[in-house]
């Protein structure tokens, strides 16, 4: 499905958290070949441990906690993901697994302290980074990735660590 991204160094795979940036990011490591790193490996929101990984070459990182920061990785050999989902689904996942600080710390790396935090997020990715990435910034359709013998079907029970 992603083989044609392997011309790439590095992938950076995020968006909104629970819009599937983990699967995504683990089906474009597969495909391309490269090493996943997870954003448990960044301490979520590290950026100087994404930049360690980014030097390393040949890496999937996924990373929706430094969504906000993505307009500053420079390198051209990195590709900028965005993942895609409905927020309404987004929403409907936060419910049932992700804590309101959790939130309000999202909120706040983009200066909001109310509102919609997926809708925030690509809004900014629209109006700032994907213009500023240029041809380094890609997008997948979170709906795109069930064809794929990765995508984990039955979300009814979802956990993150199903795909490990």
């Amino acid at each position: 499905m992603f083989e044609s991204l392997k011309e790439f160094s590095n992938i950076v795979v995020s968006g909104p958290q629970r819009s599937g940036t983990r699967i995504a990011a683990k089906i474009v490591a597969a495909d391309t070949e490269k090493l996943y790193i997870d954003e448990k490996d960044i301490n979520f929101h590290d950026i100087r441990l994404l930049q360690y990984y980014l030097n390393q070459g040949n890496v999937v990182i996924q990373c929706p906690g430094l969504c906000h920061l993505l307009h500053y990785i420079v390198e051209e050999s990195t590709l900028t993901i965005m993942v895609r989902r409905s927020i309404e689904a987004i929403i409907s996942s936060e419910y049932r697994s992700w804590s309101e600080q959790a939130r309000k710390i999202e909120l706040h790396k983009y200066g909001y302290s109310e509102g919609v935090i997926s809708r925030i997020k690509y809004d900014f990715w629209n109006k700032v980074q994907k213009p500023s990435l240029g041809e380094r910034a890609r997008e997948i359709n979170f709906n795109n990735l069930e064809s794929h013998r990765l995508f984990i079907k039955d979300r009814k029970n979802f956990r993150w660590d199903q795909t490990e």
